[in-house]
Order: C-alpha cells, then sequence, then structure tokens
C-alpha cells in the first residue's frame, strides 16, 4: 500500500530539477526524465518520493543523492528494469525508502550488487561493475555520511577542496558557504551587481576564497 503524499521535512532540504542539476551537473531533462519514471512510477509502490506539481515538483536530499546512482546505472546501460530490481531488493536489505543513497552502495562498493543469498542482483559482470566504480567515484568523494544511518548526510558539489557545500539542515540544503548560512546565490547577485571579490568578501565577513569558489561554481548555472 502506498504511503500518504509526501511533504517537506525539516533537515531533508528542498530540491527542484534545475537545484538537481546544477548541484550534481546533471542535465536537467534527464533528472525530470528519471524522477518522472523512477521515484514517482517504478519506485512509487514502496514510498512517496515528492510533492508538488508540474515542473515546481520537489522532492528531498536523499533523492538529489540517489540520482547519482540512476545516473551511474542508466551510463553503463543498466535497463530500467534492473534498476527498479536493485531499488526494491536493496531497500529491503537495508531497511531504507533511500537505498541509492546508503554508504553501502555510494561508499562501498564491494559487495552490494549481491543479495543475501549472494545472487547477483543487477547482473552485471565484471567489466561493468568496474565502469559503475569509475563513473560513480568522482560524486562519491564529494558526500559525507551519518555514521548513524549510514546515509548521504551532506554533499560538496565541486570537491571538498571549495568551501561550497550542500548539507540539508542548513539553509532547506541549498548551496552554502560551509559553517554559514550564506548561500551561493546571495553571493552571486552580489557578484551580477558588480561589487568587487575584496568588497564581497568584506561584507559578508568570509574570505575570499569563498567567493573566488562561487565564482568557479557560477559556470554551472550557464550550462
Amino acid at each position: 500500500m502506498k504511503t500518504e503524499k509526501l511533504k517537506p521535512k525539516l533537515g531533508e532540504g528542498v530540491y527542484t530539477a534545475p537545484d538537481a542539476s546544477i548541484i550534481l551537473d546533471i542535465p536537467q531533462y534527464k533528472i525530470r526524465r528519471w524522477i518522472a519514471k523512477y521515484w514517482e512510477m517504478d519506485f512509487y509502490d514502496f514510498n512517496v518520493y515528492t510533492w508538488g506539481e508540474g515542473r515546481e515538483k520537489g522532492f528531498n536530499f536523499y533523492t538529489l543523492m540517489e540520482l547519482i546512482a540512476v545516473n551511474s546505472f542508466r551510463e553503463i546501460g543498466l535497463s530500467f528494469r534492473k534498476i527498479k530490481k536493485a531499488h526494491e531488493i536493496l531497500s529491503k536489505l537495508m531497511n531504507t525508502p533511500y537505498p541509492f543513497a546508503s554508504s553501502k552502495l555510494l561508499g562501498d562498493k564491494k559487495n552490494i550488487f549481491l543479495d543475501q543469498d549472494n545472487v547477483d542482483l543487477l547482473g552485471l559482470d565484471t567489466q561493468l561493475q568496474y565502469s559503475f566504480k569509475e563513473l560513480i567515484t568522482p560524486y562519491c568523494i564529494k558526500i559525507d555520511f551519518s555514521t548513524k544511518t549510514g546515509l548521504a548526510k551532506r554533499y560538496w558539489p565541486m570537491g571538498k577542496q571549495y568551501s561550497i557545500v550542500v548539507d540539508p539542515n542548513n539553509s532547506f540544503g541549498q548551496p552554502v558557504i560551509k559553517g554559514t548560512n550564506i548561500t551561493v546565490y546571495s553571493i552571486l547577485n552580489y557578484i551580477n551587481a558588480g561589487e568587487s571579490l575584496e568588497s564581497i568578501s568584506r561584507i559578508l565577513e568570509i574570505d575570499p576564497k569563498s567567493v573566488k569558489d562561487v565564482l568557479s561554481f557560477k559556470t554551472r548555472l550557464a550550462a
């Protein structure tokens, strides 16, 4: 039986397809297609993952992170059927509606393709498993996981050497400067208004490197 209509929960973030496209650097049309295909159809028998209507349809941080796995699965040519099967089996094994956001898949991938009977639930040969790891690793090294739940809890869209972080417990999960509530978009407003790096740094009381990081992040908005 399907659950009640999902509503945004405090501490889980709020994202739309355009948000996800910028944060994950994945084309928006793919994200819209996958949200409609997987989280509103194939996975919907087990949980309700989205809210809202039309182009403003929203989802939480865990779904945002699950998009990473789906992107990698599709890149290696995995079928819709196998992805649905993997989500269903792993959801039961891990006791979570968000198995693709788990450290067991995104972090330690050694045995995750096997179910409790040691059956290859995805039917991946060695080459495909290797290809999957190659595709997903650049994303995974940007994720912090909860030691309590094993799920993703924080994402560094440009890598941990940069000061921009996506944390569902901070500013509804929008990209911010680490250790602050200052969103990337508020800094971009200053940049677009013609303020200098030094001026922005002084006004917002952040280091100049953080402003430079936002300038690098800005290239995703123009993509």
